[in-house]
């Protein structure tokens, strides 16, 4: 019997997080931390999906993804989308190993890591390769339609295109990779865990959203300028919209009265729900204009100029913290910490820290001199945080 294995990593997201949805400039990083999926032919009529901390589940062929454990849903939703993208089926049955190291809902896409990984080893397993960044796009294609959850591109690029330990720019209209860049010498980005698990089904992050595509068809009706994305506007233009065309909040009813839809089949719009439409709309523009500044300083860096930069650096990672917290996706304990490292600062070798992925909880990026890893352990102890660094 025929026996395959793919893998992928997971990601700590730098910069950009959820403005990827708004077709911001994004930078991202593979993690050492991956996961494995081994896929063994039988030929028994059946489906058998293995997973440590998971009850195995057996499913006959045909079974519709749907019906199937959410996690489960996963590996089964790539398998079902890849045979019919590629034209292929099983010759029989199939054994899904799943082996994964990436933490589950701590914000550094487990998730796209078992997507990559699955649907690499079906290439292996069928012959069938994807060219570009198709297998990244099935892979979204399988969490989005099959799992249910509402995530833009970022993720499964980064999964699957990344290169270790390197930042990756990725311009997410939807699919635009840029050249990886290596930080520094002993200079690293490490993710923090805060121990507060996320998801980005949750309420949070779908009002945050779909504030943000209410807020895009606010400014195309007030301006009448069309968008492709909302992040084409830059931030200065944003900020000289009056509240006649973008107000601060606007309730789902009537807004529905107003327009009709966004251009986002993820958003629902509820009737009763205040959407604070200024800051989610803001808050993908001013990401996208902080990685572009990002980007351009750590590509003009020079030994001369490094601390500086550095130091600026990390302040772009504040500023994307606290409009985490601007559109609801913050939380105590991660601002706590991040407050804490701002504290510390560059003098202690702690440059910057925001919270990162769908936020609300999860993980905590920091970018720090190698040298000051103790100094951010002893912080994680006097906080009574997890002190298992990412990298």
């Amino acid at each position: 019997m025929t026996k395959v294995t793919g893998e992928a990593p997971g990601r700590l997201d730098f910069l950009g997080g959820v403005a990827d949805y708004s077709g911001s400039l994004v930078l991202e990083m593979p993690l050492s931390l991956t996961t494995k999926v081994t896929i063994t032919e039988t030929k028994l009529l059946e489906l058998v999906f293995r997973s440590e901390g998971q009850a195995e589940c057996t499913l006959p062929l045909g079974t519709d993804p749907q019906d199937a454990p959410k996690w489960v849903r996963y590996p089964y939703g790539c398998l079902w989308l890849f045979s019919a993208a590629q034209g292929w089926q099983p010759k029989g049955g199939l054994i899904f190993q799943i082996e994964s190291k990436v933490p589950e809902s701590m914000g550094v896409s487990s998730s796209a890591a078992l997507e990559v990984a699955t649907l690499r080893a079906l290439e292996k397993l069928s012959g069938k390769i994807f060219i570009g960044t198709k297998l990244a796009q099935l892979a979204q294609r399988a969490e989005n339609e099959i799992v249910g959850a509402p995530c833009g591109l970022m993720d499964q690029l980064a999964s699957a295109y990344g290169v270790r330990g390197a930042l990756l720019p990725i311009l997410c209209r939807p699919d635009k990779l840029g050249e990886s860049m290596k930080l520094p010498s002993n200079v690293v980005a490490v993710g923090w865990p805060s121990g507060v698990k996320h998801a980005v089904s949750d309420s949070p992050y779908m009002t945050a959203r779909t504030g943000a595509f209410m807020g895009k068809k606010l400014i195309e009706q007030g301006t009448g300028r069309r968008l492709k994305h909302a992040t084409e506007l830059a931030p200065a233009e944003l900020k000289s919209l009056p509240d006649s065309i973008l107000p601060e909040a606007i309730t789902g009813r009537v807004f529905k009265r107003r327009h009709i839809g966004v251009d986002d089949p993820h958003s629902k719009i509820e009737d009763t729900r205040k959407y604070h439409t200024r800051a989610a709309v803001s808050f993908p523009i001013e990401e996208n204009h902080r990685t572009e500044a990002a980007v351009a300083l750590l590509r003009g860096m020079t030994g001369r100029n490094r601390q500086t930069s550095l130091i600026v650096l990390g302040e772009l990672l504040y500023q994307s913290h606290a409009g985490y917290s601007s559109i609801g996706l913050g939380c105590p304990e991660t601002d706590e910490m991040v407050s804490e490292v701002r504290k510390l600062g560059a003098a202690k070798g702690l440059y910057g820290a925001r919270v990162s992925g769908g936020g609300s909880g999860g993980t905590v990026v920091v970018l720090l001199r190698r040298s000051a890893l103790p100094v951010l352990k002893q912080l994680a102890r006097k906080l009574k945080r997890p002190t298992n660094f990412i990298l």
